[in-house]
């Protein structure tokens, strides 16, 4: 038991060691440091199983760090929804990683090789530690680890795009991160605790001597970590941070940054503060209502986007509402079902970023008018494509279907029938800036093709099976999602029991 109690902090020092031995071997043999970053990765994604294996028996590990018990020491506690998140970081991230084995080469400069996968550790590290954290001045420092590394990410190109988009991103992030910061000082000027489980013991007894104050502090989280998470209208860094940083960047920026800042969100609300609060307080209210501007603006502005990056960017807006609509909610279902979401939306966003990648890598075409006859020049890749964007759609049989069903059966259960009109709307808009790219990679011919007779007939990916196998996997373990998602929705449930 001891040792499996410190399996958590392992997972997050192994990370943070390797990204600083990556400058020192990026001036002996830059060709090391894609295999080390990737075998550290593996490393921790393999004790993140050996994690869940423990936890799936509903017994939560708790550690303090150097032997501090709570409330003077950082507890870290892993539960049923940590433990699923730190599988999904360190999976993903894996295969982030793998497809970066030759995408890096393409994208970015040799000499930046190094650097960029200190960042790539260093938001790891922050990612892992940030969500099994129990302590919130931790967290917020895990924030400003992940929050700094992601800007190295997005800047790693060196274009002036991306660096203006760096620069936007490292000012807005740093706003959001002053209000975080002013929420746990209020915090702990209430209870005089940082630890979760401390402060909500506090806050049953005193809550009714500060009810403006408790307000004031929700309301400074709300802001804090949607500007993190980039919630509408607080998103402004994304659209051009995910468009101009490299393939890799902005799949992990989309499918797992803005979700770990969710998740501490998640923790701070439902588990210091409580149901009670949150009802009491109308925040809900104001979180369905951004959840619902979020779901049809982010849809509005992806279907005007020429450029299939910036595109997704806004596609990542949209469904960022999805996920708080589940949050505000506050029903069994609704919970569940943003939790699900989450974890959906980082198996889509991944794929669609990486099939991004991959056809601007074997083609040069990055814009969405330019799919004319990429279902047979790239059969397999532009087949995972479809099948995250019929995903991100909610077409049954595919993960996505799963977690907009819940947030319908929630949006009932919270006696709200009428936002399951707002997520057919919305659902109708992804249709409809998703189906004419389908349409046009296998339905539109080519006025000649490259033997002259414009024939249509598919080919082989022509692109390195680094960067074609961490595709199919993603765009499988949607489908697998989508038809079996019984493992991940018991790990929610218990979640979503202790939480409510």
């Amino acid at each position: 038991m001891d040792t499996v109690a410190r399996l958590p902090f392992y997972c997050v020092i192994i990370p943070l060691v390797a990204s600083f031995c990556m400058p020192v071997l990026a001036r002996w043999k830059k060709e090391f440091c894609a295999p080390l970053a990737t075998l550290t990765t593996g490393i921790v994604f393999i004790l993140t199983l050996v994690i869940a294996n423990h936890v799936i028996q509903g017994i939560p590990i708790s550690y303090s760090v150097a032997g501090w018990d709570p409330p003077w020491g950082i507890e870290i506690v892993v539960d049923s929804l940590s433990s699923i998140m730190i599988i999904l970081i360190s999976g993903i991230s894996m295969l982030i990683l793998i497809y970066s084995f030759t995408a890096i080469k393409h994208e970015l400069e040799r000499i930046v090789t190094g650097w960029y996968y200190t960042a790539f550790l260093l938001c790891l590290s922050g990612m892992i530690g940030l969500v099994i954290s129990n302590d919130i001045f931790n967290m917020y420092v895990l924030i400003e680890i992940t929050g700094i590394s992601a800007c190295a990410l997005v800047a790693a190109k060196g274009t002036r795009l991306s660096t203006e988009a760096a620069l936007k991103y490292l000012l807005l992030a740093t706003i959001g991160s002053g209000f975080i910061l002013f929420g746990i000082g209020f915090i702990y000027m209430i209870t005089g605790h940082l630890n979760i489980f401390f402060i909500a013991e506090e806050l049953a007894l005193v809550r009714d001597s500060y009810p403006i104050l408790i307000w004031t502090t929700l309301s400074f989280f709300v802001v804090g970590f949607g500007v993190k998470a980039a919630l509408f209208p607080l998103h402004l860094w994304l659209p051009d941070a995910h468009s101009s940083a490299p393939s890799p960047s902005s799949a992990v920026l989309s499918s797992l940054v803005v979700k770990v800042y969710i998740i501490a969100f998640l923790k701070i609300l439902f588990i210091a503060f409580g149901l009670e609060i949150f009802h009491e307080t109308f925040i809900r209210h104001l979180i369905i209502v951004l959840a619902v501007i979020a779901m049809l603006s982010g849809s509005f502005f992806a279907f005007v986007q020429i450029e299939l990056k910036r595109r997704l960017a806004y596609s990542t807006v949209a469904q960022i509402g999805y996920v708080f609509l589940g949050i505000g909610l506050g029903t069994p279902w609704g919970l569940a079902a943003a939790m699900l979401h989450i974890i959906v939306h980082a198996f889509m966003k991944t794929c669609l970023f990486l099939c991004a990648g991959a056809i601007a890598y074997k083609t040069g075409r990055k814009h969405v008018n330019e799919f004319t006859g990429m279902g047979y020049l790239m059969p397999i890749t532009m087949g995972a494509f479809t099948v995250a964007a019929f995903s991100m759609v909610g077409i049954p049989l595919f993960g996505g279907f799963i977690s907009k069903y819940g947030l319908a059966l929630g949006s009932l259960e919270a006696n709200l029938p009428l936002l399951i009109l707002a997520i057919i709307l919305s659902s109708l808009l992804n249709a409809t800036y998703y189906f004419p790219i389908i349409g046009q990679a296998y339905f539109s011919q080519e006025e000649e093709s490259e033997n002259g007779h414009g024939k249509r007939r598919f080919q082989r990916d022509q692109i390195p099976n680094s960067m074609l196998v961490p595709i199919v996997i993603v765009a499988l373990g949607i489908i697998y999602l989508g038809i079996f998602p019984g493992t991940v929705l018991h790990f929610i449930n218990q979640t979503v029991t202790a939480l409510l």
